[in-house]
Protein backbone atom coordinates (compact mmCIF):
# COMPACT_ATOMS: atom_id res chain seq x y z
CA UNK A 1 0.00 0.00 0.00
CA UNK A 2 1.07 3.56 -0.63
CA UNK A 3 0.75 6.66 1.25
CA UNK A 4 -0.27 10.35 -0.17
CA UNK A 5 -2.06 13.08 0.40
CA UNK A 6 -5.58 14.94 -0.28
CA UNK A 7 -4.78 17.11 -3.31
CA UNK A 8 -8.22 18.17 -4.22
CA UNK A 9 -11.39 17.51 -3.65
CA UNK A 10 -14.10 17.57 -6.89
CA UNK A 11 -17.36 17.39 -7.34
CA UNK A 12 -19.17 13.98 -7.41
CA UNK A 13 -17.60 12.67 -4.94
CA UNK A 14 -14.38 12.61 -6.63
CA UNK A 15 -10.73 13.59 -5.47
CA UNK A 16 -7.08 13.85 -6.42
CA UNK A 17 -4.37 12.49 -4.28
CA UNK A 18 -0.50 13.59 -4.33
CA UNK A 19 1.60 10.42 -3.98
CA UNK A 20 5.01 11.70 -2.25
CA UNK A 21 7.97 11.98 -4.99
CA UNK A 22 5.16 11.71 -8.35
CA UNK A 23 4.20 14.39 -9.66
CA UNK A 24 0.95 13.58 -11.45
CA UNK A 25 -2.09 12.69 -9.03
CA UNK A 26 -4.14 9.70 -8.48
CA UNK A 27 -7.82 10.11 -9.17
CA UNK A 28 -10.24 8.08 -6.56
CA UNK A 29 -13.85 8.12 -5.98
CA UNK A 30 -16.09 7.39 -3.19
CA UNK A 31 -16.77 3.85 -4.55
CA UNK A 32 -12.95 3.18 -3.69
CA UNK A 33 -12.89 4.37 0.16
CA UNK A 34 -12.46 1.57 2.58
CA UNK A 35 -14.13 1.96 6.24
CA UNK A 36 -14.03 5.58 5.12
CA UNK A 37 -17.13 8.42 4.20
CA UNK A 38 -16.17 10.98 1.33
CA UNK A 39 -17.96 13.40 3.60
CA UNK A 40 -15.19 13.02 6.46
CA UNK A 41 -11.82 13.84 3.89
CA UNK A 42 -10.17 16.91 3.88
CA UNK A 43 -7.62 18.68 1.77
CA UNK A 44 -4.23 17.74 2.98
CA UNK A 45 -5.42 14.13 5.02
CA UNK A 46 -2.73 11.27 4.84
CA UNK A 47 -4.41 8.26 3.12
CA UNK A 48 -3.03 4.94 2.46
CA UNK A 49 -4.31 3.51 -0.83
CA UNK A 50 -3.25 0.94 -3.50
CA UNK A 51 -2.74 1.86 -7.15
CA UNK A 52 -5.04 0.22 -10.04
CA UNK A 53 -4.30 0.27 -13.70
CA UNK A 54 -7.24 0.90 -16.37
CA UNK A 55 -7.56 1.91 -19.49
CA UNK A 56 -7.49 6.04 -18.12
CA UNK A 57 -4.45 5.00 -16.64
CA UNK A 58 -3.31 4.28 -12.75
CA UNK A 59 -6.08 5.14 -10.06
CA UNK A 60 -6.35 4.86 -6.10
CA UNK A 61 -8.52 1.89 -4.63
CA UNK A 62 -8.71 0.83 -1.03
CA UNK A 63 -8.26 4.57 -0.06
CA UNK A 64 -8.20 4.61 4.04
CA UNK A 65 -6.70 5.93 6.59
CA UNK A 66 -3.17 5.30 7.67
CA UNK A 67 -2.75 2.63 10.30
Amino acid sequence: MEIGKIAQLLERESGLIKLVGVKEFLFFHADDLDDLRYSELHEGDRVQFSITESRKGPYATQVRRPA
